[in-house]
């Protein structure tokens, strides 16, 4: 599967990382549409973005450079992921959100999400050396233990799709 990136540029990024390549991919549950998120992360009083949007039928969109910082992650609460530190994480990840349709833990998440969220991850970590594994990729909570994010998205499924396409 080749994908096709819908650029939607957002105000909420940073040039650079401060000399820290990302060594980590997070995912995420968008809590609405695709279209509402487009919507969202344009919006000047938003203050958030992330590197990619994931939709239901598989169309990615990026926001961001992976060379550039999002504000997908903000800071690290009670980790559960070993390879994370307490700086700021948005530095050293890639953010990926996934879209949900407004019911992060109810919505069925289609087998073209998972798809084209496969190949993305795949795509991101061939070019940054980031191994496909659940160390590498990891679900927002557990860098931000009070938050519940990525919703039901399976991630082990995911990271099981990017190595099929690696």
């Amino acid at each position: 599967m080749k994908l096709e990136l819908l650029d939607a540029p957002t105000p909420h990024r940073e040039r650079g990382r401060r000399a820290q390549a990302p060594r980590m991919v997070v995912v995420h549950t968008n809590v609405g549409t695709f279209e509402s998120t487009l919507a969202w992360f344009a919006e000047p009083s938003s203050g958030v973005s992330a590197h990619y949007l994931v939709a239901l039928d598989g169309r990615v969109a990026r926001f961001v450079d992976e060379a550039d910082t999002a504000r997908h992650a903000g800071r690290v609460r009670r980790p559960t992921a070993a390879l994370a530190s307490n700086a700021n994480p948005n530095r050293y990840t890639i953010g990926v959100e996934f879209e949900d349709g407004g019911d992060p833990h109810g919505v069925a998440r289609t087998s073209e999400q998972y798809e084209a969220g496969g190949v993305l991850v795949a795509e991101i970590a061939g070019r940054w050396g980031i191994p496909l594994d659940r160390a590498h990729v990891l679900g927002h909570r557990e860098l931000f233990a009070a938050k519940d994010c990525p919703g039901n998205l399976d991630v082990e499924l995911l990271v099981e799709e990017a190595r099929g396409c690696a």
